[in-house]
Parts: C-alpha cells; structure tokens; sequence
C-alpha cells in the first residue's frame, strides 16, 4: 500500500469498518430490506478542481471506486428507487475518518451501504464546501469511469471530521 495512502497502518480499523457495514447490512436483511454493500478500492474527497484548458469539476463529496460487478448491483438497485434517507456511522484514528453511509430507499425497501475513508488534512476544502452546501454526494463509480451513481446526503454532518 502507498505509505501516503489513509489506510497505511489503519487497515485493522478499515476492516472493522467493513465489518460494521456488514452487520448492518444483516440487521437490514433481517429486517425486511434489500442490501447491497459495497467495498470500495479508493475513496478521494474532492476538491473543486480547474485546469489550465478550461475545465472544471465543481462536485462535492467524494469519489467512491467499486469493482465493476458491485457497481452493476447498485446500479440495479436505485433503478426505479428513491433514495431519499440515509444514516452514517462515523469513527476517526489518527486523522483519519471512517464511515459506514446507508443509503436507503423506503419505498422500495432498498439499501446501499458504502463505507468510506479519508485523511481529515487532506479533505479541508472538501469539508468546507460540504459544510457550505449543506450537502454532500457521493459519486460511486466502476474502474473505468464510463458511469456513476449519485447519492446525495442532506445534514452531512455525520460523515465529518468530529460528525456524529
């Protein structure tokens, strides 16, 4: 792993963190709710960006890489759903933030668990403009890029730095 990575030496916690997503999930289940759970390869706070040749990308959030298949099973799930809710869980170490985003679909009886992790120093600006919107996203993606399902998290509160 990267020495620069959040997760050089944090991996016993980011596991611990798949394994809360994972009870939760079975709690879901138990409970009458279809779950899909994710299990992201890079997470990446994003700041607003601009290049040199014009473009720019002004999302809030965070990039949430999936592999493909999983991808494809979330994508699967918000067909014809409103996800219009969501809980967080939300522990930190040593400036790093973990934290377990349900996304649910009442209506539908639906829920998508995505777990993410960050360096608290190194999402200042995106954490600022979270705060400023009163809103994050999160953008869950395949390797390749070609398409992305948008979450959208009202109260953001608990996916920050000292959330509840």
């Amino acid at each position: 792993m990267d020495p620069g990575h959040p997760l050089q030496g944090m991996t016993d916690l980011w596991d611990d963190t798949i394994e809360d997503m994972e009870a939760t999930a079975a709690e879901l289940r138990d409970d009458g709710w279809e779950t899909v759970e994710v299990h992201p390869g890079a997470v990446t706070p994003l700041p607003r960006l601009e290049t040199e040749d014009g473009y720019e990308d002004d999302r809030t959030g965070f990039d949430v890489l999936v592999p493909g298949n999983e991808f494809s099973e979330v994508q699967e799930a918000v067909d014809g759903a409103a996800f219009d809710e969501y809980e967080a869980y939300n522990a930190q170490a040593n400036g790093v933030v973990f934290a377990v985003i349900v996304m649910k679909a009442a209506d539908a009886g639906r829920a998508v668990l995505i777990p993410i992790y960050y360096r608290a120093d190194e999402a200042v600006e995106t954490v600022q403009r979270i705060e400023a919107a009163g809103e994050s996203r999160l953008y869950v993606r395949p390797l390749d890029d070609s398409e992305r399902v948008l979450f959208v998290q009202r109260q953001p509160a608990a996916l920050l730095p000292g959330g509840e």
